[in-house]
């Protein structure tokens, strides 16, 4: 039985957040200029919840919506569904769009806004450089979700989106289990008023945005360097394998998808790994596809983005990559 620890609020962050309940000190603002000082913008705002972050987006957004067919995230299509806006789906590989496509799409479509992941069901980067080129030539609202990516040089860089928004729940890079924010970048977007008073996240969620913040980045590095070096293992032990296969090899994320024979063998595979794991809180790193917001056909998910950095060791990724390999040959 392999003991991992699911990912929890710091020790630092937790103590900062208890102090919070009887301050008279002005949080949010703290926590806006923390923000600042990793993504620079003249305009954010800190909401309670991501969920709340993005129906506050979409409220607001030009229609249609575009969005991805599968890896990105089905709480934008049901704020849409709640404020009666227009989506539609665009073709992608597994996720990851097209620039053809996409461009093709643009000129033969009237097109609002785009929404999507910085990646692709946390496992692959989208090409943020050249998507946001297409929206800024064709006048498309560009939303970025950096959730899983905030602290990268690249996916969370403010020169590739119009808008930003991201989690700061759990388990999440910024990890305070609740919370989210909006950078409105360009501020071609007017947001409303009564929404962001509504949604407004109080001083404890704010108290651990400023603590967690400048841990981003490093937090962020160390899990996806774990995520490689666990892929790299996998794809090296399922080379001959014709059914089993590592989706987006050479993609950087923070988590690893393994495609499946069908969504029952998908099943029960991650049954095979998850009686061999003991996560704290009796908590899951696995999860399985078919599933908008990884993949839409039958794939196992090793989440290692929901472990604690400490339990993302080389001892703890060799011996899950055996319980993979085993499960899988049985």
């Amino acid at each position: 039985m392999l003991k991992l620890e699911y990912k929890k609020i710091s020790k630092h962050t937790r103590n900062a957040m208890k102090k919070a309940i009887d301050s008279k000190k002005n949080y949010y603002t703290e926590a806006i200029d923390t923000i600042k000082e990793l993504l620079p913008s003249k305009e954010i705002h800190i909401l309670n919840s991501a969920n709340s972050a993005i129906f506050t987006v979409v409220e607001a957004l030009p229609e249609p919506i575009v969005i991805p067919d599968e890896g990105g995230w089905n709480g934008l299509q049901r704020s849409a569904k709640i404020l009666n806006k227009e989506t539609h789906e665009i073709t992608t590989e597994d996720g990851l769009i097209n620039l053809k496509e996409l461009s093709n799409y643009f000129n033969e479509n009237d097109v609002g806004s785009l929404y999507i992941t910085s990646l692709v069901g946390y496992t692959k980067e989208q090409p943020l450089k050249e998507i946001s080129e297409l929206c800024n030539l064709h006048d498309v609202i560009l939303i970025v979700d950096i959730s899983g990516s905030i602290g990268d040089d690249y996916l969370s860089n403010t020169a590739y989106a119009d808008i930003q928004v991201s989690s700061t729940g759990s388990p999440k890079i910024v990890n305070v289990e609740n919370g989210g924010f909006i950078n409105n970048i360009t501020q071609k977007i007017k947001f409303n008023n009564h929404l962001l008073k509504t949604f407004k996240a109080d001083n404890i969620t704010c108290a651990g945005i400023i603590e967690e913040i400048p841990y981003a980045k490093i937090n962020l590095e160390k899990t996806i360097k774990a995520t490689a070096y666990l892929k790299n293992k996998l794809i090296e032990e399922l080379e001959s394998d014709k059914i089993h296969d590592i989706i987006h090899k050479d993609g950087h994320g923070i988590n690893i998808i393994i495609s499946e024979e069908s969504k029952s063998k998908a099943k029960q595979l991650s049954f095979k790994i998850r009686e061999k794991l003991e996560i704290s809180n009796n908590k899951s790193i696995i999860t399985t596809g078919p599933n908008y917001n990884r993949l839409k056909r039958p794939c196992v998910c090793i989440e290692l983005k929901n472990l604690d950095i400490t339990s993302l060791t080389i001892e703890n990724l060799d011996k899950l990559n055996d319980i993979i390999i085993v499960a899988i040959n049985e």
